[in-house]
C-alpha cells in the first residue's frame, strides 16, 4: 500500500513552518514554557535537537532516516534540494494561476493541476511539475500580471532537469526512486505531527483565555503560527482549532 500524506499542502511549506517553530523553542523568551510541556517526550534527546533532525530528514528527501544499507536509494542532496524548490515552485506558481484565471476552474485543474496531489510517487510528482511547468510556459503572459515572472518559470525548468537526469530515469532506478518517496512521505508525516504536539502545548502554556491580560502572550502565540498553521488550504481550518465563540441563543421579551 502507497504511503499518503497525513495533510494536503507542500512540504516546502511545511519545512518552513518548521522551521519557524524550531526558531520559537530555541528562543529564550518563549521556548521554555514550551519545552517544559514537551520533557517527556525528549528522554533520548532535546526536543528541540530531535526535531531539527526531523527537519533536516524532510529536507534532504528523506535520506536520513535510516542509515539501513539498501534500505532506499539516495537522492544527492542537489537533487533533494531541486525536489524541495519544486514543490515550492510549483505550489507558486498554481497560486498566481489561481488569480490568473479566478473562474476557470477547468484551466486550473487540467493545466495547472490544481487540487491533484495523488499519486506521490515521485514519477507522478515530477509528472505534475511538468504540466505546470508547460502551463506556465503557455500562459506566461498572465502569469506576469500577478508577480510570476520569466525567471521563475526558468527556475522551475531547471529544478525539473536536475530531477530528469540519466540516473534517475533508468529503469533500473524506479524501485528505489518509490522508496525516496515514501520515506520522504512518511518523515513529512512525523514532522507534521510533531509541529501539531509543539503548537498544542503552545495553546496551553499561552492561552487564549489571558490575551490582553498577559503581556507578550500575543506575540508567543504568533511565534507558534497558533491560528495560521496549518495553511487555510490544508487539513482543518488554518490553525484555527480553539473552539468557536457559542451562538448568542435570543431570549423572548417577557
Amino acid at each position: 500500500m502507497p504511503t499518503t500524506r497525513t495533510f494536503n499542502f507542500p512540504i516546502s511549506i511545511l519545512i518552513s513552518s518548521a522551521k519557524r517553530f524550531l526558531s520559537a523553542l530555541r528562543d529564550p523568551i518563549v521556548g521554555p514554557p514550551v519545552l517544559a510541556r514537551l520533557k517527556r517526550k525528549a528522554e533520548t534527546a532535546p526536543f528541540d535537537a530531535a526535531f531539527a533532525t526531523q527537519i533536516d530528514a524532510v529536507e534532504l528527501g528523506g535520506s536520513a532516516q535510516s542509515k539501513a544499507k539498501g534500505e532506499i536509494g539516495e537522492l544527492t542532496q542537489e537533487q533533494a534540494e531541486a525536489f524541495t524548490e519544486m514543490e515550492r515552485l510549483t505550489s507558486s506558481a498554481r497560486r498566481t494561476a489561481a488569480l490568473a484565471f479566478p473562474k476557470n476552474d477547468v484551466r486550473l485543474r487540467a493545466e495547472f493541476q490544481q487540487g491533484i496531489n495523488e499519486p506521490q510517487d515521485f514519477d507522478s510528482v515530477l509528472e505534475r511539475a511538468r504540466l505546470v511547468l508547460a502551463a506556465c510556459q503557455t500562459h506566461a503572459d498572465a502569469l506576469d500580471e500577478h508577480g510570476w515572472i520569466e525567471a521563475d518559470t526558468t527556475l522551475l525548468q531547471q529544478t525539473i532537469a536536475t530531477l530528469s537526469g540519466d540516473d534517475l530515469v533508468k529503469e533500473s532506478s524506479k524501485d528505489a526512486k518509490l522508496s525516496i518517496t515514501a520515506t520522504r512521505t512518511r518523515a513529512a508525516n512525523a514532522l507534521y505531527k510533531s509541529c501539531q504536539t509543539i503548537q498544542n502545548a503552545a495553546r496551553l502554556a499561552y492561552p487564549s483565555t489571558q490575551l490582553g491580560k498577559t503581556e507578550g502572550l500575543e506575540a508567543a502565540r504568533a511565534r507558534y503560527l497558533i491560528n495560521e498553521f496549518p495553511p487555510r488550504s490544508g487539513n482543518g481550518n488554518g490553525g484555527n482549532d480553539e473552539p468557536p465563540a457559542p451562538t448568542p441563543v435570543p431570549v423572548p421579551l417577557k
